[in-house]
């Protein structure tokens, strides 16, 4: 008598072969056990084989691609993936498929964070026979969000700038924070400015920076100051980043004398009084803007005629100007 042992899973089993006969012992067990073991045929692996994603921000996903591969000589049949654990899942992996030796496949998995607690999970890979299914473990622990942003300058000073030129300057908003920073309105207050660079409803992801581009473009001879007043999903919005700016206008009155071909204009700093020419050549209105005046000086200014000979008349009685 020949006895097959075909086993369908790789567990111990046990049995018996019982034996009726006329004999005067009657029946007969003979008792038969065997021990089911997995070849190297069909062999599903991952790598990684296990998946820990750190800290993350409550009400944030964290993703990690985990590769299948068949390290058998067999193909196999992947035929369902599921997981274990409410705050994680699974993707990218339609079942069937069939995988030859050696043959590899993705799948994603996620952790999202929904509360500030360890959370431990799975991720089961079924395949057809009687191979086990493969189990990826999961780990993760939410932590609180924080959205900050920090700006590098936190102020501009434009210096000077003549009517009607601009001149536009950087800022660096830089997310500060562990989660994504959504920016909802840019306005510019109290100086004649704007602010630009396609900021408005961007996202700026945690670490990351975005540049603001601000232009200073005086429409009248005066200190300015005001504010760019950034507003977000931040904690700490609305965020401001301090403008000032100025220009200086002078006038004066015609000459009375003939032959006048126009006007130069001199500039002294407090209490120097030492007058130095503001311009390489004359000019043939009763106006001038000083575009290089800086923030905290006191200036003299005199004004001279020339007439087309270039002879000069004395100076003017002076004007002073105070810059904030």
């Amino acid at each position: 008598m020949t006895v097959k042992f075909a086993p369908t899973q790789a567990v111990l089993v046990t049995a018996y072969v019982t034996i009726g006969s006329d004999a005067t012992n009657g029946w007969v067990r003979y008792r038969l056990s065997g021990t089911g073991v997995f070849t190297a045929a069909q062999t599903l692996t991952a790598t990684p084989s296990s998946v820990s994603f750190g800290n993350v921000p409550v009400g944030t996903t964290n993703s990690q691609a985990i590769q299948l591969a068949n390290s058998g000589t067999q193909s196999l049949s992947i035929t369902s993936a599921s997981v274990g654990g409410a705050q994680f899942t699974i993707s990218g992996l339609a079942t069937p498929l069939s995988l030859g030796a050696g043959q590899t496949a993705s799948v994603t998995l996620q952790y999202t964070a929904t509360g500030t607690s360890a959370a431990n999970g799975s991720a089961t890979i079924t395949t057809a026979g009687s191979a086990p299914p493969l189990v990826i473990s999961e780990s993760g622990t939410g932590i609180p969000a924080t959205r900050t942003i920090s700006t590098a300058p936190a102020s501009l000073n434009f210096g000077t700038e003549k009517v009607g030129d601009a001149l536009t300057l950087p800022v660096n908003i830089t997310n500060t924070g562990n989660s994504s920073v959504t920016v909802a309105g840019i306005s510019v207050t109290g100086i004649d400015a704007g602010a630009g660079g396609g900021l408005n409803g961007a996202t700026i992801a945690p670490t990351q920076s975005a540049t603001l581009n601000v232009t200073f473009a005086p429409k009248n001879a005066e200190q300015m100051s005001g504010n760019v007043t950034v507003t977000s999903n931040a904690t700490n919005s609305p965020t401001l980043i301090a403008l000032s700016g100025a220009a200086v206008a002078l006038s004066w009155g015609e000459s009375t004398s003939s032959g006048v071909a126009g006007y130069y204009v001199y500039r002294a700093t407090a209490p120097s009084m030492s007058y130095a020419k503001l311009l390489a050549s004359p000019v043939s209105g009763l106006n001038y803007t000083d575009g290089s005046v800086a923030s905290g000086a006191t200036y003299l200014y005199v004004v001279t005629a020339v007439d087309a000979r270039g002879v000069e008349s004395a100076y003017s009685g002076f004007a002073s100007a105070v810059i904030p």
